[in-house]
């Protein structure tokens, strides 16, 4: 289980982190010492560095987090397990460099009873020429790497518009102010409600007060340079995107829709989304559950004071050091949201959760996490011994330890299922990385008002038949494993309400709720022979979810194999090839499940001669 410990020089634990508190020592060991043993220590000293750096207006230091490498073909070629506490001398003898935590992590190390023993990381404040040295002459076991900040796929999907910041100053001496009042169903003004109003310069943005009323002021010139309009409340409405507004002097009024003027009744009644119709999952008929399976969501945590959350109890806050309940403040809504889609309750009201019954492990990592947590994250999971991880964080630098952390969860048995990223373009760390299913999103026409910012989703050269579409914002590239539904998806959101949100966690999130119902029922899983948690189960379970997919959109990059869909999951006997029915009711060839170690994928053997496999003869043609 990850642990976290300050230190003080020399590796002597803090109770606290003290910002500024830097450590300097005028014996200085040099650079080259890291290439020998951990806690060997040298005396030259690395002159002017602290002063360069004071002396260079916007210089900082950047965190780094170090870390031990495990060697090609991974275990048990490990490398030999030592302690940091080496590292951690030798870093409190550097100038200008601030030890700000040590993680304990486990391990996976040959000729232990459980396969894991304990390890470390250690993050510090280090100046980037300085970082570049010392990961020149570390040893080739020590990674040193930055440990770069973590974003949610944040379902705001307004494109950004950012000129040249060149062209922006000096900003123009006109300074206007803009007053919003916001209202919804019957006129009542909403509080918290997010105002953003952009033109030529940089947007401005305010939340609306108890009146419902948000003051901004704009410096692109007067209200009629004012190009978009957007405004999100903080639940149950749909949010509007304005274009050319007519805004004047005085209090300017803006009226919302609520949800249940497309869903009627809503929330007093079940909503089943558009979004699990077309994957197959219906929880309000109660088939199927997810009981049994133990799902981790790595997100911002999740408000379980929502109704239909309360039986969420599980879970730890890696941005405070691991707070007991700071897992249960979501400032930002999205893991909320995301974690109603996998797993809100059933009942008669609101939402229900693609698999629900199963044991859900709330993750906090953001606002302000970083690759660090994300490490610990993951490592709590395999402590924790889960059977799903969802992860809905991204990164714009690559890790390696975070790689191997990946990679030490497959091989436990551990399916991590991540967002592609919401950039439009290569797909986000770590979902580009070979040991987790890489998710896009799509959309579906008619399922939002022609006034709202998912519009902005829609790729008008990629939309089937069916009016799915491709997600604009949703990454795209050879590593897209499957795509599911992210554009206007109702679920909740702290305070007790709901809100239609977009972002390709949103389409992972109900691929982890399928393959939670995968595991939880289907034979192979349920008491077969991919029952005990294993890399081949892992496998076996991705390589079910990718047959099941139905291609949806024209474009493999975006949509991978297609939209999983649960009626089409192979429902084969062993390893032959059997007669399963697809959503529409008509027989398909299912594809046949084969070992992991097997080097062809499931995709290798679509063109293969159904005669060659005896088909088995399934009650109904399928298992779902």
């Amino acid at each position: 289980m990850a642990q976290e410990r300050e230190e003080r020089p020399g590796g002597a634990a803090m109770k606290e982190e003290r910002p500024g508190a830097a450590i300097k020592k005028t014996g200085e060991a040099g650079d080259d010492s890291m290439r020998k043993t951990t806690g060997t220590q040298s005396r030259s000293r690395e002159p002017g560095v602290g002063a360069l750096d004071a002396s260079l207006p916007g210089r900082r230091r950047e965190r780094y987090v170090i870390g031990t490498r495990t060697a090609p073909g991974g275990p048990p070629f490990a490398y030999p397990q030592f302690s940091m506490d080496g590292v951690v001398d030798y870093l409190s003898h550097q100038e200008n460099v601030e030890v700000l935590k040590r993680i304990k992590l486990g391990g996976t190390q040959p000729f232990m009873t459980d396969g894991r023993s304990v390890s470390e990381v250690v993050v510090a404040k280090i100046d980037e020429g300085k970082a570049q040295r010392l990961r020149a002459a570390a040893p080739p076991h020590l990674i040193i790497e930055r440990d770069s900040l973590l974003a949610c796929a944040d379902y705001l999907s307004l494109p950004a518009r950012i000129a040249p910041i060149g062209t922006l100053l000096p900003l123009r001496s006109i300074a206007t102010e803009v007053s919003i009042r916001v209202i919804g169903e019957r006129d009542q003004p909403l509080a918290r409600a997010t105002v953003v109003i952009d033109g030529d310069g940089l947007p401005a943005q305010a939340l609306t007060d108890e009146t419902g009323t948000a003051r901004l002021t704009f410096f692109g010139g007067t209200v009629e340079a004012i190009q978009t309009l957007y405004i999100r409340a903080a639940a149950n409405h749909w949010d509007r995107l304005i274009y050319a507004p007519r805004l004047g002097s005085a209090t300017n009024t803006v009226k919302l829709r609520p949800l249940s003027e497309s869903y009627p009744n809503f929330p007093s009644a079940r909503l089943p989304g558009w979004g699990q119709r077309l994957m197959g999952v219906d929880p309000i008929a109660g088939r199927f559950t997810g009981s049994g399976v133990r799902i981790g969501i790595i997100d911002s945590g999740c408000d379980n004071s929502h109704p239909l959350l309360r039986h969420v109890t599980r879970g730890k806050d890696f941005t405070t050091g691991g707070a007991d309940t700071g897992w249960t403040h979501d400032f930002v809504s999205h893991g909320t949201h995301c974690a109603g889609i996998i797993n809100a309750a059933s009942t008669e009201q609101g939402v229900s959760g693609c698999a629900p019954e199963a044991e859900l492990h709330v993750f906090k990592v953001i606002p302000e996490g970083r690759v660090s947590d994300l490490l610990a994250a993951l490592d709590e999971c395999i402590e924790r011994e889960l059977d799903l991880v969802n992860i809905s964080v991204v990164s714009d630098g690559f890790s390696e330890l975070v790689s191997q952390k990946l990679q030490e969860a497959r091989r436990k048995g551990i399916a991590c299922i991540a967002a592609a990223g919401n950039s439009g373009g290569p797909l986000a760390f770590p979902a580009a990385l070979p040991a987790v299913m890489a998710v896009a999103a799509v959309g579906k026409l008619r399922e939002f008002p022609a006034d709202s910012s998912h519009v902005l989703s829609v790729i008008p050269q990629l939309i089937g038949a069916d009016g799915i579409f491709a997600a604009s914002f949703s990454a795209a590239g050879p590593q897209v494993g499957v795509s599911a539904p992210g554009v206007a998806v109702v679920s909740t959101v702290p305070g007790g309400g709901y809100m239609a949100a977009d972002g390709t966690s949103v389409a992972a999130a109900h691929v982890t709720g399928l393959a939670a119902l995968v595991l939880a029922n289907h034979p192979l899983f349920r008491d077969g022979p991919f029952r005990v948690r294993s890399e081949q189960r892992v496998h076996a379970l991705f390589e079910l979810i990718r047959a099941s997919a139905v291609a949806r959109i024209p474009d493999p990059l975006r949509g991978g194999a297609g939209v999983p869909e649960l009626a089409r999951v192979p429902a084969a006997q062993g390893f032959n090839l059997g007669l399963a029915a697809g959503a529409d009711g008509a027989e398909r060839v299912a594809m046949p499940i084969m070992p992991a170690y097997w080097p062809m994928s499931v995709q290798g053997w679509q063109g293969w001669p159904a005669a060659a496999w005896p088909p088995v003869p399934l009650a109904a043609g399928r298992f779902f």
